[in-house]
């Protein structure tokens, strides 16, 4: 499956553990990116869940780009 637009409607066979467990380890995923910082293999499951659930990949968009906005506040 090489179209980006099918994999994202059919998601992972990878495991999913759902959008609570997705939702416990949002914020330390944000943290990472926004540091540049690899991600480990233990959120390997938080990364299928957010590429299988369009509401929670929406949900760390979201976050992520809420960080982004403060940081450049503080800036000023």
């Amino acid at each position: 499956m090489n179209d980006p637009r099918l994999a994202k409607l059919l998601g992972s066979a990878d495991t999913d553990p759902g959008c609570d467990h997705a939702g416990e380890l949002m914020d330390e995923y944000c943290e990472l990116v926004l540091r540049g910082e690899p991600v480990p293999e233990r959120l390997a499951e938080f990364v299928t869940h957010i590429a299988n659930c369009t509401a929670c990949r929406e949900d760390t968009e979201s976050l992520l780009a809420l960080i982004r906005d403060e940081e450049k506040t503080d800036e000023r």
